[in-house]
């Protein structure tokens, strides 16, 4: 059962989650601390990198592809705006109606990265990394 549950794609797409987040906030962070990088740039820097490796390992690892691709690069790249800006509208939107003022900026944000992560989850395992498809067969 535990090893079942370890080979869900959503397991190893959260795991992966969480290796480029952490990648993200170092490489920011070293940038910052040791390069001299204004935050903002190194917070790009970040997130570039924790993009790239997020990419990679959901290629080879996390949907099983083994292989890079170029227009699955390029899709990963719009699924990453697209969570993007289901993150922010998620923010705005719960703190507008839900849960306003600042004693719920926490919960805020928990819910909103929960809500991108789902769609984040769902548009790269059916649109970036969606399962190869068996042509049809014709039958006389």
């Amino acid at each position: 059962m535990i090893a079942r549950v370890l080979q869900s794609s959503l397991v190893r797409f959260g795991a992966v989650a969480v290796a480029g987040l952490t990648l993200d906030l170092a490489t920011a962070w070293c940038l910052a601390t040791f390069a001299g990088v204004p935050l903002p740039f190194a917070a790009a820097g970040g997130i570039c990198a924790g993009a790239v490796l997020n990419y990679w390992l959901h290629e080879r690892w996390t949907f099983g592809r083994g292989e890079v691709s170029a227009k699955r690069g390029s899709l990963y790249t719009l699924v990453l705006l697209t969570t993007l800006v289901s993150r922010v509208g998620s923010v705005a939107l719960l703190q507008a109606t839900l849960l306003p003022g600042p004693r719920h900026r926490l919960p805020v944000l928990v819910i909103a990265t929960g809500i991108s992560f789902v769609i984040n989850y769902l548009m790269s395992r059916y649109v970036v990394f969606r399962p190869a498809t068996r042509p049809e067969t014709l039958t006389p």
